[in-house]
């Protein structure tokens, strides 16, 4: 990939989607997140990049507004390249949420179900209009189901289930594989290759 070229600064994958690092805790997620947000501020042409971070430790101040405020702004694309408006040219979006399963544990049911169909919607209409999701979660089983066909690259460390491996990845190496040490699976439309974080910090 040319460095200049920022549609797509981050080379993961053989598409410019949406990502999802999933996990068990004090795999490498957070690092992995971290870095791949640390590659786009770097990016050359990084004032063309809104990166957007839902704050899940604090969820209660702005994680549901915040989410609603990318809806509308997803919405807002679409209603102008409905009408003609050329769009490309607009601000990349990343929307940020890192540990989506602290999000999931918190509020009342109307809460979550709101998250829920906030960042179903991002993940599945976002992209066409230039708005993109990196997600990381611990309980991927229990929370991607609905997710997982938007999001075509998916990095994927030590998991504590192996059904959480199945269902990422359609194999059992997240779960038998792995050592735990920054080292990862990463899937992309359907091809899996295993690599280590310390890959993408170099």
């Amino acid at each position: 990939m040319d460095n200049n070229d920022c549609r797509g600064p981050v080379a993961i994958g053989t598409t410019a989607s949406n990502i999802l690092i999933a996990g068990a805790p004090k795999q490498g997620k957070s690092t992995a997140v971290g870095t791949i947000v640390a590659s786009l501020k770097s990016c050359p042409e990084a004032d063309g990049i809104r990166i957007i971070s839902i704050d899940t430790t604090k969820p209660h101040l702005d994680a549901d507004e915040t989410l609603a405020s990318l809806c509308r702004e997803l919405e807002r694309r679409e209603d102008l390249r409905n009408v003609g408006v050329d769009i490309s040219g607009f601000p990349m979006i990343v929307a940020v949420v890192d540990e989506y399963s602290d999000l999931m544990d918190f509020g009342s049911r109307d809460f979550r179900r709101a998250v829920k169909e906030y960042v179903l919607r991002i993940a599945k209409e976002g992209p066409e209009v230039g708005m993109r999701l990196i997600l990381s979660t611990r309980r991927p089983a229990q929370e991607m189901k609905a997710l997982l066909e938007h999001f075509p690259t998916r990095m994927v460390f030590r998991v504590s289930d192996r059904k959480d491996s199945k269902m990422l990845l359609k194999s059992e190496a997240a779960f038998w594989e792995l050592n735990g040490n920054g080292e990862m699976v990463l899937y992309d439309k359907g091809i899996i290759s295993q690599c280590n974080i310390t890959s993408f910090i170099q």
